[in-house]
């Protein structure tokens, strides 16, 4: 597909949006349209292994160009990998990016827009997702696939405060083995995930929390998928 600049976009086999530094890749059903879209934090590549594993009667967005520990962080927080970068906490200015220009650029383009629009993400991506139902009332569905929940402050944040909209639908999913981290703060996931899983259900959300076999890396398409499909299915 080719990239024709700012605000354009190919039909081909899929279809590419780009606006400014973000490419917006666009796996479609037959026909183009579908009732149900969902935005993927994610490389392309990763989005289309996700796409084959699921029925495909939705509309999956896969989004790049960001600067990730800047980007999807909620508020600053101090690296937590040797030789990694800290975390920026630039997560609300994105969501202004991501609600004022690049969904309404895609949802243009696939007219008549979905009636039910999912955001989902893995690590760092999966965190956005819980943090952005509080700032935006967009979404009817989360997926939070072996999410970065364990950051500094985020449980408290979310027993704190109060969504924008309660979705139908939040879906929680980790490791069996992510909990086991060399890394302190990591070892905190299980413990953080339930927490904040626990909180929404109680607040009449319907969620699940799903373990899979391995540690954080293991199987991320497949882990993806699976939580698509409790979503939307």
């Amino acid at each position: 597909m080719s990239d024709k600049g700012p605000g354009s976009f190919d039909f081909e086999e899929n279809m590419l949006i780009t606006k400014g530094k973000y490419r917006l890749n666009c796996y479609l059903p037959e026909g183009k349209n579908a009732e149900q879209i969902v935005y993927l934090h994610t490389a392309a590549s990763e989005a289309a292994a996700v796409w084959e594993l699921t029925d495909r009667d939705y509309v999956l967005v896969s989004i790049e160009g960001l600067d990730w520990n800047r980007d999807l962080s909620p508020w600053p927080h101090e690296k937590v990998f040797a030789g990694g970068e800290d975390f920026a906490g630039g997560a609300a200015d994105y969501l202004e990016i991501l609600t004022g220009q690049l969904i309404p650029a895609v949802e243009e383009a696939l007219m008549p827009a979905p009636k039910k629009r999912y955001l989902a993400g893995y690590s760092l991506g999966a965190l956005f997702a819980v943090y952005a139902i509080y700032h935006t009332a967009l979404f009817d569905g989360i997926g939070s696939v072996s999410g970065s929940l364990w950051y500094n402050g985020f449980s408290a944040y979310v027993k704190n405060h109060t969504v924008r909209h309660y979705p139908d639908k939040i879906y929680f999913s980790l490791g069996d083995k992510e909990a086991s981290s060399a890394r302190g703060i990591l070892q905190t996931v299980l413990a953080c995930t339930e927490e904040i899983e626990e909180k929404f259900r109680e607040d009449g959300i319907c969620t699940v929390l799903e373990m899979n076999p391995g540690n954080h890396f293991k199987q991320v398409p497949k882990r993806i998928a699976k939580g698509f499909r409790w979503l939307l299915y």
